[in-house]
């Protein structure tokens, strides 16, 4: 994707949103043109890699070291389509002006630790697939939770990951750690009906990411700590845990963050932030535009989740956190209510604002419950105070409520955890009624 068409389309993005505050501080993705990347071209077929390998990580080490940070006015190391195994995890550290174009399907065979691929310290960096077709396949049903993590960008600046198909990691698929000015987009990741099978868990400042696709039984896109201005929108959790804020813990400090056009069909939860113990604050925080589906919960703060030991401190502060123009159902309203703000009694949430969220259950009963919470809507109580306790408020459907839009791809279930998952192909859409904000390679 040309760098100029996609740093204009975030600067649109800041200036085009109705109805919140864009999130993002400034431009995000590669600061040139992925043609003047193309200057070089670092085939990984030239550096003792063949389709078929044994393992392709050697040859895509030895195309970095030996290509791509000797070229002087941009390379792209190249991996071109075919199928490849890979043994030999690869840390492809520093390296300006450069992209890793793979057309290939990359299959995990060892069961080592740790990432397949780190990106590292990268600066003016796209990874993408120029099909649409390239792809991770981490067969994760062999080495469940005892294998590698598919993907890792590490303290990088000004980057793109488009395009690419990630597929049953034994650990998590994309792991975003620090760094800025990041887009990920175009993305499909397939993973296992289990816990520990984040689909993309993001920390670091300034990014965007946008028309994602993610099945698991875990994080769908996940903000963590610290993270600062980070938008996400159109994505599909489709059979997966759901999107999440967390969890938190001690010296937390998220804010400017923004979810809009968030489809979510299964799973877990619509949306979830998380903690137990803690300390720092979340704050600035749009929550809007939710559409979902058959979830066990629905719009959940829990401040006292069961799943994290205590973390030192009295709670994470939690203000200035709006959720709006939300559609959906969960299960069971009996079981688990449609909307609970259950607080920290040692940092109340403050300035916690639910507007137009229209929740209700299959089973047409439910209650909601707040705790420590302050704000409007749901059960909250006005104004701000100390903590309280627990109140539960049964409710009925709301007036407003309409039976949520589906989308053709919807899945029934999850995929097992014991057998092979197949690669799918990138959909044509990412949230009902809307097309991807950019082009999908080789459309």
């Amino acid at each position: 994707m040309a760098c100029g068409f996609s740093r204009l389309t975030a600067l649109l993005a800041l200036c085009s949103i109705s109805g919140s505050l864009a999130q993002l501080s400034g431009s995000v993705g590669p600061t040139s043109s992925l043609s003047s990347k193309q200057g070089t071209i670092c085939n990984v077929l030239n550096y003792g890699g063949s389709v078929g390998s044994s393992d392709i990580g050697p040859a895509i080490g030895k195309a970095f070291s030996d290509c791509v940070t000797k070229a002087t006015n941009g390379a792209t190391l190249y991996v071109p389509p075919g199928n490849y195994n890979m043994q030999t995890w690869q840390t492809l550290n520093h390296g300006t002006k450069w992209a890793f174009q793979l057309d290939g399907v990359i299959t995990r065979t060892s069961t080592t630790g740790g990432n397949m691929i780190v990106i590292q310290n990268a600066n003016d960096f796209e990874f993408f697939s120029s099909t649409g077709k390239g792809a991770i396949q981490g067969n994760g049903y062999q080495c469940r939770n005892a294998g590698p993590r598919l993907i890792r960008v590490v303290t990088s600046n000004n980057w793109s990951l488009h395009d690419i198909i990630m597929v049953d990691s034994p650990e998590f698929h994309l792991v975003i750690q620090d760094g800025s000015n990041g887009e990920v987009y175009n993305t499909v990741i397939r993973g296992g009906n289990l816990g520990g099978s984040d689909g993309i868990d993001v920390w670091g400042t300034n990014y965007w990411i946008h028309d994602i696709e993610v099945t698991n039984r875990d994080e769908c896109v996940t903000v963590k700590s610290p993270a600062n201005h980070i938008q996400v929108e159109q994505i599909w959790c489709n059979q997966s845990g759901g999107s999440a804020i967390g969890s938190l813990g001690a010296n937390t400090t998220i804010q400017n963050v923004l979810y809009r056009n968030v489809y979510t069909n299964g799973g877990n939860q619509i949306f979830m932030i998380k903690s137990n113990g803690g300390s720092g604050t979340v704050q600035n925080v749009n929550l809007e535009n939710f559409i979902a589906r058959n979830t066990a919960y629905g719009l959940d703060i829990d401040q006292y989740w069961s799943s994290q030991s205590t973390a030192p401190g009295n709670g994470v502060q939690l203000k200035d956190i709006t959720f709006s123009n939300w559609d959906g159902f969960i299960t069971d309203g009996a079981r688990r209510a449609p909307i609970q703000v259950l607080c920290a009694d040692g940092a109340p949430c403050t300035d916690i604002n639910i507007n137009n969220v229209n929740l209700w259950a299959a089973n047409n009963q439910a209650t909601n419950k707040c705790r420590s919470a302050y704000g409007t809507g749901a059960c909250l109580k006005s104004g701000s105070g100390g903590s309280y306790s627990q109140v539960t408020k049964t409710i009925s459907k709301p007036p407003a409520f309409t039976t949520p839009a589906t989308m053709s791809g919807d899945l029934s279930d999850g995929f097992p955890t014991n057998s092979p998952i197949p690669i799918p192909t990138i959909p044509p859409s990412f949230f009902p009624g809307t097309q991807p904000l950019k082009a999908l390679a080789g459309k």
